[in-house]
Parts: structure tokens; sequence; C-alpha cells
């Protein structure tokens, strides 16, 4: 029996070498389905992403940077203002 990585391990390994996550990481990071995916990327939605023959990835820092405009301040309610 062998312990080779199987092609999506080795993809991913790739893509953490090159300071990515792959498409299928960031689907399981945003709770998307692979059409939504593909949509956000059609209408520009999302982040910036690396094509690459029929391989997606996304580079983490553009990631970061949409996580960031997804960022909801508290805003502290007093009690009195809820009478």
């Amino acid at each position: 029996m062998t312990d080779q990585p199987g092609p999506l391990e080795r993809v991913r390994a790739l893509a953490q070498s090159l300071d990515c996550i792959t498409e299928e990481d960031f689907q399981l990071l945003a709770n998307i389905t692979e059409g939504t995916a593909e949509a956000w990327r059609k209408r520009g939605r999302g982040p910036a992403y690396v094509l690459i023959g029929k391989r997606v990835l996304y580079p983490r820092a553009a990631v970061a940077a949409l996580l960031q405009t997804l960022v909801r301040e508290r805003v502290p309610v007093s009690g009195r203002s809820m009478l």
C-alpha cells in the first residue's frame, strides 16, 4: 500500500506553496456550491482569483481582503433607547 497523496492533496500543497487556496477550500470556507463560486467569478463578486488551465486558485491575500469587506461592527445599544 502506498502513502502517496491524492491529486487534490497535491494541488492543495502546490496552492499553499504559492500562498493560495483551492477552489474547493474556498467553497468550504464560504459554505457555497461550485455553481455559486462560478457565478461569483462571472459577476465579478468574491475574491480575485487565478485561472490556470481549468484550475481556479484564490490568493490568500484576496480572500482576506474579501473577508475584511464582510466585517460587521457591533454597535452598542443602551438599554434606555430600547424602551
